[in-house]
């Protein structure tokens, strides 16, 4: 949260992987930062998430509904969007009670 601008502090919803950049999305906006998404879920600080994607993190509190669409789930989060679990990260989804 220390690198976002005062503005955008606030509850973490997702961290998604945009090129070099990472997407953090808070209930109140996004920011684009130039860092790795390993680095920004270490820096996370304690905020309960999953990384359910290689491009996606989501914080559990976050996710209001999960589905499946064949052999891949779909979590839809608090403001709408919908991120893929890929099968690699499926059975620490299911384990988290997402599924």
């Amino acid at each position: 949260m220390a690198r976002l601008p005062l503005d955008k502090r606030g509850a973490l919803i997702s961290l998604s992987v945009q090129d070099h950049y990472v997407e953090v999305v808070t209930l109140r906006g996004r920011e684009l930062l130039l860092m790795r998404l390993s680095d920004a879920i270490a820096e996370t600080g304690g905020d309960v998430g999953l990384q359910v994607h290689r491009s996606h993190w989501v914080a559990l509190d976050q996710v209001r509904a999960a589905r499946r669409e064949g052999a891949r789930g779909v979590l839809t989060l608090s403001d709408g969007r919908e991120i893929p679990v890929s099968r690699t990260y499926a059975a620490a989804a299911k384990a988290a009670g997402l599924f």
